[in-house]
């Protein structure tokens, strides 16, 4: 073994040689999330069945589940993480990550069925929401946090059935479950949403290059006026692209950023990432 990092799931991830090969093995000794790290690896097995422009899934060699946990084994890939990509990557690079990104995208649209999403799905993820936000110890006594969930309850209240595309999506496709290999990028950490659409993928990206959440969680040092940069720059090209071609942005990819922000709140116990949470949803509010 080379080398074990803890990842932010909780589960182990270990680096191992096996011959002349290295791969990845991520495991978890929590009876509850074994079947979820079992359902996302076949996820990205079925992922890795399709072909995008330069967006790569990596290999998932084995999969297996006991009595003791599960583990899944996949292909190491050579990359670089999001930051390190971006401190050094010129215009032209990012145009082409914006547009391969962009393709993905419409990948997954074309492969999905324009179905109608009943309001009651968005009501009762969000009562569960609610449940869990209200019980945080880390939001006790948070007359904000009370007041947040009160506008956003007032707000979901109102939604109607929605018309979008369902079908595929990765689940949590923000910046830090990208892999950057030279022109090609590769997808990890896929996830299991209350919606599988596309719709929520795009929401998961410009939680990164809207709000950046991924870069509020990078703990190294880094280029913050040029990180910056990039992401307004994806972040405007992305949102002008769907805006222009589908109506089903235009109308509920506020909704539904709100929800993916008080997902997260629900769970937060850092003082910095709670006021930052705070003040994303007072603003999609």
């Amino acid at each position: 073994m080379e080398l074990t990092i803890k990842g932010h799931s909780g589960c182990d991830i270990q680096v191992a040689r096996e011959g002349k090969e290295i791969v990845v093995v991520k495991s978890t000794c929590d009876l509850k999330y074994a079947p979820r790290l079992i359902n996302q690896a076949r996820k990205q097995q079925k992922a890795g069945e399709f072909e995008y422009q330069h967006i790569r899934v990596p290999v998932i060699f084995d999969v297996n589940q006991n009595d003791k946990g599960a583990f899944i084994k996949m292909e190491y890939v050579y990359s670089k993480n999001f930051v390190e990509y971006f401190e050094h990557a010129g215009f032209e690079q990012i145009k082409y990550l914006i547009r391969a990104l962009e393709y993905f995208l419409e990948k997954e649209i074309s492969a999905s069925e324009t179905s109608i999403v009943q309001s009651s799905i968005l009501t009762e993820k969000f009562a569960d929401v609610k449940k869990k936000t209200l019980s945080n110890k880390a939001l006790e006594g948070d007359q904000e946090v009370v007041d947040l969930i009160e506008y956003s309850e007032r707000l979901f209240d109102k939604i109607r059935d929605m018309e979008m595309p369902v079908g595929r999506c990765h689940g949590d496709l923000t910046f830090s479950n990208i892999l950057f290999n030279g022109n090609n990028y590769y997808l990890i950490d896929f996830l299991d949403s209350f919606i599988e659409s596309p719709m929520l993928d795009i929401v998961k990206l410009r939680q990164d290059t809207a709000y950046r959440w991924s870069q509020l969680m990078y703990t190294k040092a880094f280029d913050d006026i040029r990180l910056r940069i990039v992401f307004e720059k994806i972040d405007k090209e992305i949102d002008e692209y769907f805006r222009t071609k589908y109506d089903w942005y235009l109308k509920y990819y506020k909704p539904l950023q709100l929800m993916n922000f008080l997902r997260i709140i629900q769970y937060a116990h850092d003082p910095k990432v709670i006021k930052f949470l705070k003040q994303v949803i007072s603003s999609l509010l």
